[in-house]
């Protein structure tokens, strides 16, 4: 009966020292609206957490930037194919648009 009360404590202290410490609650956020389009995520790191970003990723949050200050549309493009449009001096490109028309088809993206 004494060996299996050894085992039985060994195991009750086995399992009181691998219990885990209670999540502590969350002390800042991070905005990663940039990542995602989203404006705010609830990210929360204890304060003591350090975040090094790579090389690498802080290229790439640059670039992203970068696109964001780029325009969707290029309004001096449209503005001259409109003018060309109502001046009727725009010209097309006949075999360039059929060229296209057939390339679409045969690689099925119609």
């Amino acid at each position: 009966m004494t060996i299996i009360n050894n085992i039985m404590t060994g195991l009750a202290r086995n399992n009181e020292s691998n219990q885990k410490a209670p999540v502590q609650a969350p002390k800042q956020t991070i905005d990663t609206g940039k990542i995602s389009g989203e404006s705010q995520y609830d990210v929360s790191l204890p304060e003591d957490v350090l975040i090094n970003f790579s090389d690498q990723s802080r290229e790439a949050y640059s670039i992203l930037d970068y696109i964001d200050e780029i325009p969707d549309i290029r309004e001096e493009k449209v503005a001259a194919l409109k003018q060309q449009f109502d001046e009727d001096t725009y010209v097309f490109d006949y075999e360039k648009i059929a060229s296209n028309m057939v390339d679409a088809f045969l690689n099925g993206t119609v």
